[in-house]
């Protein structure tokens, strides 16, 4: 078989493995030719350095070359000019652009995956309420709350406006410590309307001329044996309602990774619109900056961990963009 005839034989294209989910937080998956290039580069660097040093030792202090008279210093290190030439304002404007636009495309596609998500969670009949028949099940079945706040920032219910009612106090003032006492222990002792009620009942009973059926209890009516079909209908049943938890969760999960995204690619846009509108003119004033500040403890001000080159590491769930002010101009 020719060479040419064998490339022109459809193969599986290549797909790198990616990372998992769960571990998002310890980085993207290293590869062998990562740590191929990784390595290069630090040995590279360490031969430099070993280079700088020898030259350093083998250094003759009264080397003089004519060019020297050319170069500057500050405070004793040796500055020189690397030939980069700063790019006009306008030139700069206009790649900010570039950018803008493409993170807008990257998220109007993100929104439409958001959508098609959504659309998959509407359809579901037991999204919030398990159906008729899973009673048993009602506990596993129900959401959490990252998973309400979740659909709550997609849309698709409502956020909760209702605020707690403050339980009222009926203050009584008595005399002594025993009238207080006596009050308390005739409260206790008051049995409540509804107990009340059951107990005339029970003890009222009326004739009716006839055996009046007994009442079973919830208890008692799941502890009867059931038939072997009743139990094998209920099995499969019970199946069902586990892929539709576990495909909901999943579209859940996927749904809040894909808003946190959303959010930083909204937040990036802002971002590059207000780097350009601060090149142009006109006076401004800042409102907000980049973090929001709280009240951080003393042991989180001492820890190396949190800081990043002698900056405080913005925390991507309190992240929010810069603000400013123009002050108002005419226009012509």
């Amino acid at each position: 078989m020719t060479s040419s005839l064998r490339n022109s034989i459809h193969r599986r294209n290549h797909k790198e493995r990616s990372q998992l989910a769960h571990r998002s937080k310890l980085g993207f998956l290293e590869k062998h030719k990562d740590y191929v290039k990784r390595a290069r580069d630090y040995h590279s660097k360490q031969d430099r350095l070993t280079r700088l040093r020898q030259k350093a030792s083998e250094r003759n202090k009264d080397e003089f070359y004519f060019s020297m008279n050319k170069e500057k210093t500050r405070g004793g290190v040796h500055i020189k000019e690397r030939g980069n030439v700063a790019l006009p304002t306008d030139m700069v404007k206009v790649l900010k652009t570039q950018d803008e636009n493409y993170v807008r495309t990257a998220r109007a596609a993100g929104l439409k995956k958001i959508d098609k998500i959504k659309g998959q969670l509407t359809a579901m009949v037991d999204l919030l309420k398990p159906s008729p028949g899973q009673d048993d099940m009602a506990t596993n079945d129900q959401l959490d709350a990252v998973e309400l706040d979740t659909l709550r920032d997609a849309g698709l219910i409502q956020p909760s406006t209702s605020k707690r009612k403050k339980s009222t106090k009926h203050i009584v003032f008595v005399d002594n410590e025993a009238e207080a006492r006596k009050l308390f222990s005739s409260e206790k002792q008051q049995p409540s309307p509804s107990t009340s009620k059951v107990v005339s009942e029970s003890s009222t009973h009326i004739d009716l001329g006839w055996k009046a059926p007994a009442v079973e209890s919830k208890k008692r009516r799941h502890s009867q044996p059931q038939p072997a079909d009743a139990r094998a209908s209920k099995g499969e049943a019970d199946e069902e309602p586990t892929e539709s938890t576990s495909a909901r969760k999943k579209l859940l999960l996927e749904l809040r990774a894909r808003l946190h995204r959303d959010k930083m690619l909204r937040y990036t846009q802002r971002e590059f619109e207000m780097q350009r509108l601060m090149m142009g003119k006109g006076t401004r004033q800042k409102i907000q900056g980049t973090e929001k500040v709280g009240e951080a403890d003393s042991d989180e001000e001492d820890d190396p961990r949190s800081r990043k080159g002698g900056r405080r590491v913005v925390d991507e769930q309190a992240y929010k963009p810069r603000v400013y002010k123009w002050r108002r101009e005419r226009k012509r």
